[in-house]
């Protein structure tokens, strides 16, 4: 689904999002307080599409608001993002055609680097590394 798409879909829900200039490279925030979810207006539409899942995600969850990206619930969130984004299959085909061109595959699967770096270190992981890894504190 694209950042339109998505934005169209979710009309409706009991949040607002709202594109602005955020400060200090934040590309977007959830603040639970107001159900407010802020994307940061100078992003591609694949970052759009990335961040407005992972702010979705945070909301879905009641998290507090913006945390560090060491927090468990950034590194849960980060690790939903990833897995709800990319396809298996579209990612196996993906890989098979750009090799290990990180970029390449990424734009192919319209994800940042990032979703798929968080994705990719779910992989050949047991599930009690995953927890680890994305969960704990």
């Amino acid at each position: 689904m694209t950042y339109g798409a998505m934005r169209r879909a979710i009309v409706g829900l009991p949040v607002t999002i709202s594109s602005a200039l955020l400060p200090n490279g934040l590309w977007g925030c959830y603040d639970n307080e107001n159900r407010v979810i802020l994307i940061d207006r100078r992003l591609t539409y694949t970052a759009k599409r990335c961040v407005l899942t992972h702010e979705l995600l945070h909301w879905r969850h009641g998290d507090a608001g913006c945390s560090n990206d060491r927090s468990k619930r950034e590194r849960r969130t980060r690790w939903q993002t990833a897995r709800l984004l990319i396809d298996p299959a579209e990612l196996a085909l993906a890989e098979r055609m750009y090799d290990d061109d990180l970029w390449s595959i990424a734009d192919e699967l319209n994800v940042t680097t990032q979703v798929l770096t968080d994705y990719r270190a779910t992989l050949n992981t047991s599930p009690n590394r995953i927890k680890e890894r994305f969960f704990n504190a």
